[in-house]
């Protein structure tokens, strides 16, 4: 399994390496993890990463992105189309690497406060709702990928600390939605 994404699949706010995202749907699916998670990174940042450095052949490709463009970019159109263009460019590079490969595209949940962190603070949770109908759309013209809403989210016990990052129950809760959705696909 090769993992992309931003700061919650690199896994922080998780207390331990193997208490993330990435590791846990790894571990879940008896998958070796490639956790390829860039802190800070948004999805254009993604796109130039599997441009210079092509995806490995995987069964399975675990994608989060999309918190720090709106987080930064807010309502501006150009910054949900640079999303868009993102996604495109990351889904045919997984298309390319391994054809077969399933993607499972994990759609953002909410979040309970976006003014702090500034100039990370433009976001809001109806811009995350935006976000997530693109995610859909752009995802459904390739084939093999599932977008997975987490079921069971909680913002208030959820997130870290900080606001910004999911906790141990929220790393777990995003891992089981990933794995259920692996699993249901394999079937």
């Amino acid at each position: 399994m090769v993992a992309y994404g931003h700061s919650w699949v690199d896994g922080d706010g998780a207390s331990a390496a193997t208490s993330c995202l990435a590791a846990l749907v790894a571990a879940g699916l008896d998958l070796e993890l490639d956790n390829r998670g860039v802190g800070g990174s948004s999805s254009t940042g993604t796109a130039a990463l599997v441009r210079a450095y092509p995806p490995p052949p995987a069964r399975l490709y675990l994608l989060m992105t999309g918190l720090n463009d709106l987080r930064l970019g807010g309502d501006a159109a150009s910054a949900q189309q640079g999303y868009t263009d993102a996604l495109r460019t990351i889904f045919a590079a997984f298309r390319e690497a391994a054809p077969d490969a399933l993607v499972v595209a994990l759609a953002q949940p909410p979040l309970l406060d976006f003014s702090l962190h500034a100039p990370h603070n433009l976001g809001s949770n109806v811009l995350v709702d935006s976000y997530n109908s693109e995610l859909r759309r752009v995802a459904a013209g390739f084939p093999h990928v599932v977008v997975v809403e987490p079921a069971g989210w909680d913002a208030g016990t959820m997130l870290d600390e900080d606001t910004v990052h999911p906790n141990d129950a929220g790393h777990r809760c995003l891992a089981r939605a990933a794995v259920g959705a692996a699993t249901a696909a394999w079937q």
